[in-house]
């Protein structure tokens, strides 16, 4: 049997060329044992835990890329120590799968809120922990050439869209041509950012609609969403919303972003105002989550899809269908 402890090798930031590390988590001996024994084979870099405080310890250091994370555990729990993970910048791309004996269906949707993939149900099968471990690590892989794929597209968008002078003739072209395509499943125009047009009034349904589309472009494929243009494609602008400058215009964007969407999920958000026909208009590019987002309003947590040109809000049972589908599909 092969040896192992809380800090084993006392582990360290891995190389572009090290094999996949995967954090075990568990408060109980034998079942780390177990999954240690499941896994040994499948040419990871394996390392234990027994708390979360430990897993949060070791997780800074070697940057695992899976981490096995049992929920009821003393100290702080797994879903604590998940929060935790996800919102430190060192961690929060490590994907998480639970290891529980809860069967309820709320229990599952809050891991999936936090940022967990998937579950492992106690007691656990060797077989189903290497089958979802490697389909997991797989579909982490092909997110991250999916994610590197958006990021120079977008970083060749942000440079046209920022170009000199001498090249504003094509930046306007280029926000035109898209406007000009109409909405679809990957763009979608809102009028304005927090004001209500015919109330004359600044109104949170109005908020709360553009956030809508932002998280359901998170959850499908990614998607651009342009506010400051009516639905039949004409430039509004921003002036409407009636904030001071520029500068405070993206603060609140920032803000209601980090405050309903979470600070995790702000490296899938781009955002920035372009002009367009003498207005400027607010660019938001969203790129697909690899884990569930969703919309935090007051104490509800709202979960939101692509369904062509507009967004569908999923109930506690389709989003656990959704996810496993979308697993499935990667």
């Amino acid at each position: 049997m092969t040896e192992f402890s809380e800090d084993q090798n006392n582990p360290s930031r891995k190389t572009a060329s090290a094999p996949p590390v995967v954090l075990l988590v568990d408060d109980n001996a034998l079942n780390l044992q177990m999954l240690h024994q499941s896994l040994e084979n499948e040419g990871y870099r394996l390392l234990s835990a027994k708390s979360g405080e430990d897993a949060l310890r070791i997780a800074q250091k070697a940057d695992p890329d899976l981490i096995l994370l049992d929920i009821m555990m003393p100290g702080i729990d797994g879903y604590e120590t998940c929060a935790r993970l996800k919102a430190d910048e060192t961690t929060r791309n490590a994907v998480i799968i639970f290891l529980t004996a809860l069967q309820a269906t709320e229990d599952k949707v809050r891991g999936l809120s936090l940022g967990a993939v998937d579950f492992i149900t106690k007691p656990f099968d060797p077989d189903e922990v290497i089958a979802r471990v490697r389909r997991q690590l797989d579909v982490y892989h092909q997110h991250k050439a999916l994610l590197e794929k958006h990021q120079h597209l977008a970083g060749q968008l942000k440079k046209a869209l920022q170009s000199g002078a001498g090249d504003s003739a094509n930046r306007h072209a280029q926000i035109k041509s898209l406007i000009n395509q109409g909405e679809s499943d990957l763009v979608e125009f809102k009028s304005t950012l927090r004001w209500n047009l015919k109330k004359e009034r600044a109104d949170k349904g109005i908020e709360k609609a553009w956030l809508k589309s932002v998280v359901a472009f998170l959850n499908t494929d990614g998607g651009v969403l342009l506010v400051g243009v009516g639905d039949d494609g004409e430039i509004l602008g921003t002036a409407a919303d009636q904030f001071e400058n520029d500068d405070k215009y993206l603060l609140h964007v920032n803000n209601c972003i980090q405050q309903h969407i979470g600070l995790e999920c702000s490296s899938f958000i781009r955002f920035h105002l372009v002009p367009v026909d003498e207005n400027n208009v607010l660019l938001v590019e969203c790129q697909p989550s690899p884990s569930a987002v969703f919309l935090k309003i007051g104490k509800e947590e709202e979960f939101y899809v692509r369904v062509g040109p507009g967004s569908r809000r999923l109930s506690t049972s389709e989003v656990l269908a959704y996810m496993t589908h979308r697993k499935l599909e990667g």
